[in-house]
């Protein structure tokens, strides 16, 4: 490096390596991109702040779920909905009837058919936990 009057430093044009390279270097990784690794279908994913969780499937409360518009719900998927203007995160159960449940057992199961302003958002595909 070579310092300028002002006194910044900027890097020299002819920097030479010396010595042996480090062995290390055949170890090293490109950084995590969570976009590649979280996103799938970025035109149809969003994130969501979720503030309370009922006790499901390891998702924590104030957590950030990723959310896939473009996937089909199936059984046992994880979804957010709105209901009655409400946003829901339940696990979707499908038999003769559609269900949404949680893990806790003093929530009751509620019967998708019985909901009159029901709209499905997307399927949750990840969530984030911050500490």
């Amino acid at each position: 490096f070579s310092k300028e009057k002002n006194g910044n430093c900027l890097p020299h044009k002819n920097l030479k390596h010396s010595g042996f390279p480090s062995p290390a270097n055949d170890y090293i990784e490109n950084p995590i991109n969570l976009n590649e690794l979280l996103v799938k279908r970025p035109s149809a994913t969003f994130l969501m702040d979720s503030e309370v969780i009922d006790d499901i499937s390891g998702i924590k409360n104030n957590c950030i779920l990723v959310i896939d518009r473009s996937i089909q719900p199936g059984n046992s998927d994880i979804i957010v909905a709105t209901v009655n203007d409400s946003f829901l995160c339940r696990k979707l159960i499908i038999g003769n009837k559609k269900y949404l449940i949680t893990d806790c057992q003093n929530n009751t199961r509620i019967d998708i058919d019985t909901i009159i302003d029901f709209e499905l958002l997307g399927v949750v595909t990840s969530s984030i936990n911050t500490y």
